[in-house]
């Protein structure tokens, strides 16, 4: 069950994030908009945080769903993802 909902929002932010996406939502002069903009960075963040607390979830029930390497590859790139946003927050 936890498992069921990790990847459906690691799909979820995996889309957010697309490179494609990111070309279609640019300007006239390529300039990349939708995930870059203040709503678009919440929208990162709650995906994160919601990915965050189904990989502790299913930690805390023993990996029973999957396992641990997979869980710690997913919130890895999940950092990742938070550091990013954060390093453009600040810069």
């Amino acid at each position: 069950m936890f498992m069921e909902k990790l990847v459906r929002e690691t799909e979820r932010l995996s889309l957010i994030c697309s490179m494609l996406d990111t070309m279609r939502r640019a300007d006239k002069d390529r300039n990349a908009r939708g995930w870059t903009s203040p709503i678009g960075m919440l929208k990162i963040t709650r995906c994160c945080a919601v990915i965050c607390e189904l990989g502790s979830a299913i930690a805390k029930a023993g990996y029973r769903e999957c396992d641990r390497q997979t869980i710690e590859e997913i919130m890895g790139e999940t950092r990742q993802v938070l550091h990013l946003l954060n390093a453009r927050a600040a810069g």
